[in-house]
């Protein structure tokens, strides 16, 4: 009874068989490791790519929100320099409208004063020219 490799031990499984089913199971821990690893690196892809959406998301609303109070700023300051400079043509057409009213006035006592002049140089004229004909 020459012990051999082929031969049964104890158990009914030959030394191979241990080798081998101690392989396959090696094979299995290495699968199942492998696994689990593979797993493990996609929650944490999975979680990364989530925690980069977030992050997206949160500087996208914050640039949104920048740009909106950017955009309002803007246009109250542009209202007010549109109020101000509107301000400014009304004041500046107000002093127009007296500057005429003044030249209209000037102009009604210029036509007044010339016409009394015009008067006073006719009365003039008449007076002399009767005595240059007497």
């Amino acid at each position: 009874m020459a012990s051999s490799a082929s031969e049964a031990d104890g158990n009914g499984t030959s030394s191979t068989g241990d080798v081998r089913g101690s392989q396959g199971s090696d094979d299995q821990i290495v699968k199942n490791m492998a696994k689990a690893l593979k797993e493990s690196t996609k929650r944490r892809r999975t979680a990364r790519r989530g925690q980069i959406e977030q992050d997206y998301h949160l500087q996208m609303s914050q640039l949104e929100a920048s740009v909106s109070f950017q955009m309002e700023s803007i246009a109250n300051r542009t209202s007010k320099l549109q109020r101000t400079r509107l301000e400014s043509l009304r004041d500046l057409l107000e002093r127009k409208a007296s500057v005429e009213a003044d030249i209209m006035q000037s102009i009604a006592k210029l036509d007044k004063a010339f016409a009394n002049a015009n008067s006073e140089l006719q009365a003039v004229l008449t007076t002399r020219a009767g005595n240059y004909e007497s």
